[in-house]
């Protein structure tokens, strides 16, 4: 997102065959933006940059080092239900490779060349997955949360940082940040970088593939976290200039990007520089140095980012790792009560449809999962993902419960799955300016259940009508800075609320365009600021899967979103709630439906995507046109006529016809789609008159009278006055 730095990116880089290049960090460029946003933090970070004096490690007379530190640590695994979303497994094997790498015991330690296998430093600090949570409850150290931050990666997507003076907080993401030129791995932040105004952003972020057991991505940002620069400190790995991180130990270097050159002798011939250090971007990374063990342990006894409280007694009590033992795998951490958690394959579905749940419950080993599924076959299961259908139409609510012996969790979803039938709500053509109580036939789908979502509003729709409002607006001014509130707007990136139409009878329509009239304000100054977007989706299987459509704005293509200066049509929203005034503040977009896909239940889904410059987005006129096609050749030959037509309130609805060698059947359905009478005419070869059964008391409306000789159709439009 623009105009939101990452405080003192420090990052790790790896090339992949056939991707995009995964590129460092820009770590001064980040530190200087930091600076410039928090300008009281440039004096305190120059007076605790301690790096040219922290060479002397922390050691007693007799070379031993004094502390043995151990540190709680905490994995904030932000998800949407994707891969993103690892396993705990992953994490203990990734505390696993941690510990290993901070004490010298990792196997692939014997590879270290023999130019540095005197210098290899056992840094003596050890991590622990917390055991007591902030509040005092019972944690596995790993908690999943359900957010799009994850596909953010700026600062502000650090959701629910615990106290930074007893946990290692480390976020895992889909995206941990924006890089120009590739793929950015990881970033933390220096002990000194977060003192003051920006204490908030303190931790480390990396991304979710990075966390398996043999990756050392998190050994690296580990590193920062405790005060070690670069390797190449200065420069960048491998652009042919050497760089110093200051450790007397560690000779200066190029550094090495993505490769391994255990000859590398560039900077000061002969001296072979320490390739397999940690804090390079070599691919063969082995080792810590002594010196730069000091100068973690320095960080670790300074007060710069209160790391001298992460290791004291009374923290490894309140975080409950003060009787742990390593190694931390397997069920080694205390067994916890579980959280209930879950997704499923779709939103909606068809009457009679499968779709399946997933279990995505956490913070323990789950002994027991009990569903509870309304209207659903089955009504209950025990499976870990059951597969269900739903007999009937409309929304449903879902349970989970969760269980082991150390006790129950429950998470229940009210009106969390539509159910649609298998006919269209309306027939097309059709235009929905919501007004009317069809305006109530809409789905809305707010993703994350938060303050955003779309909503009727009167008033402030084209012409002064009824609007769909995405309230995006919310006054934070006086949030308190531990609670969400206070980065509403900083975490508005990236999320995602959908509006969802009526399902549509487009069978008889054909050349079918939906258009639309829109009105957005943005927070964003620039033009290229403006990331939100709009997009358009249609579904032929009640919203089970979803097909984008290419949109014109004003007669002239725009692809398949409408984006930048597109999609503002009432200028700058300068971050108040912003309504439209006129009907110039509206612009109308359309699109075209691909005839080939015709049904009987076709749904239209608006998706909006918000930028952290994000303001409130109106919708209105939404209409379905196209030319009804009344007639088939095989139909022609029926000579049908429908009667009278438009009919006074009171008169039945008859129908004439010269039957051919098939029964006719007529099915007269209202607006909404709903059968009002269905019959059999078995005549054939012969001339017809016929009163429809049912039809003496029609209220004034519009109807359709489906009509069907064998295997051809027509439908015709019947209005009662």
């Amino acid at each position: 997102m623009k105009n939101y730095i990452y405080p003192l990116l420090t990052g790790i880089i790896i090339s992949f065959t056939g991707q995009a290049q995964v590129i460092p960090c820009g770590t001064d460029e980040a530190l200087e933006d930091l600076h410039k946003q928090f300008p009281e933090l440039k004096t305190e970070y120059d007076a605790r940059l301690l790096l040219k004096n922290s060479q002397l490690s922390h050691q007693t007379n007799n070379g031993e080092k004094a502390v043995s530190y151990e540190i709680p640590v905490v994995f904030h695994i932000l998800h949407m239900y994707g891969s993103e979303n690892i396993s705990d497994a992953l994490a203990y094997d990734l505390m696993n490779r941690l510990n290993e790498d901070y004490s010298a015991t990792n196997a692939d330690i014997s590879d270290v060349v023999p130019s540095f296998t005197a210098l290899v430093g056992d840094a003596e600090i050890s991590f622990k997955l917390a055991s007591l949570d902030p509040y005092g409850n019972c944690t596995n150290g790993i908690e999943h949360v359900y957010t799009h931050e994850t596909f953010t990666g700026d600062y502000a997507h650090k959701v629910g940082q615990w106290n930074r003076s007893h946990y290692l907080n480390i976020w895992v993401v889909n995206q941990p940040g924006e890089a120009s030129a590739g793929i950015l791995l990881g970033y933390a932040t220096f002990p000194q970088s977060t003192d003051g105004a920006a204490y908030w952003t303190d931790g480390i972020v990396v991304r979710d593939y990075t966390v398996n057991g043999n990756n050392r991505t998190l050994t690296h940002e580990v590193g920062h976290y405790l005060g070690l620069r670069h390797t190449f400190d200065g420069t960048s790995a491998g652009d042919g200039f050497c760089g110093d991180d200051s450790v007397l130990d560690t000779p200066p270097t190029d550094g090495s990007f993505s490769t391994c050159d255990l000859t590398l002798s560039f900077c000061d011939t002969p001296v072979i520089e320490n390739v397999q250090n940690y804090m390079d971007y070599s691919n063969c990374s082995r080792m810590f140095t002594i010196d730069q063990t000091g100068v973690m342990h320095n960080a670790l006894e300074g007060i710069a980012g209160q790391r001298n409280i992460l290791w004291q007694d009374t923290t490894l009590i309140e975080t409950g790792i003060i009787n742990q033992t390593l190694p931390q795998s397997g069920l080694t951490v205390p067994l916890c009560a579980p959280v209930a958690d879950f997704s499923s394959s779709s939103y909606s579905v068809c009457v009679d449809e499968p779709m399946t749940f997933s279990n995505a419950s956490w913070n323990a080993v789950i002994d027991n999962w009990s569903w509870t599924f309304e209207g659903g076959t089955p009504a209950t299961s025990t499976s870990l993902n059951p597969v269900v259908t739903f007999d009937t139409p409309g929304y449903k609510t879902i349970s989970l419960s969760v269980s082991n012996t150390a006790g129950t969790g429950i998470e229940t979803r009210s009106a969390y799955i539509y159910v649609s039938p298998k006919w269209g709500d309306f027939n097309g053509p059709n235009s929905i300016d919501l007004e009317g109580a069809s305006a109530n036939w809409f789905l809305v789908n707010n993703i994350e259940n938060n303050h955003g979502s779309f909503k009727l509003d009167n008033g402030t729709g084209y012409n002064g009508s009824t609007s769909y409002k995405l309230n995006s607006y919310k006054d934070v001014s006086n949030a308190d800075l531990f609670t969400d509130d206070f980065f509403y707007n900083a975490r508005l990136g990236k999320s995602k609320d959908e509006l969802i139409t009526p399902s549509f009878d487009l069978r008889y329509t054909s050349n079918v365009t939906v258009s639309f009239k829109y009105s957005y304000a943005t927070n964003a100054t620039q033009v290229a600021d403006i990331e939100e977007t709009l997009k358009v989706y249609y579904s032929n299987d009640c919203g089970e899967t979803w097909l984008p459509r290419n949109l014109t704005l004003d007669g002239v293509p725009v692809g398949n979103s409408l984006t930048s200066d597109d999609i503002v049509t009432g200028g700058f929203a300068g971050f108040t709630d912003y309504k439209p005034l006129t009907n110039n503040d509206w612009r109308t977009a359309s699109l075209v439906y691909n005839a080939s896909s015709l049904s009987d239940h076709v749904r239209f889904k608006f998706v909006f995507e918000a930028s952290d410059y994000a303001s409130n987005f109106y919708i209105d006129e939404i209409n379905i046109s196209g030319t009804l096609n009344l007639n088939s050749d095989e139909i022609a030959l029926l000579d049908l006529n429908v009667f009278p037509n438009p009919s006074l309130n009171g008169h039945s609805i008859n129908v004439s016809y010269t039957a051919q060698n098939e029964p006719v059947t007529f099915t007269l359905r209202d607006i909404q789609g709903k059968i009002i009478t269905s019959e059999v005419l078995k005549a054939t070869n012969s001339l017809v008159n016929h009163t429809l059964k049912n039809t003496g008391e029609l209220q004034s409306a519009c109807y359709f009278l489906e009509v069907q000789s064998g295997d051809f159709k027509t439908t015709r439009k019947v209005v009662i006055l």
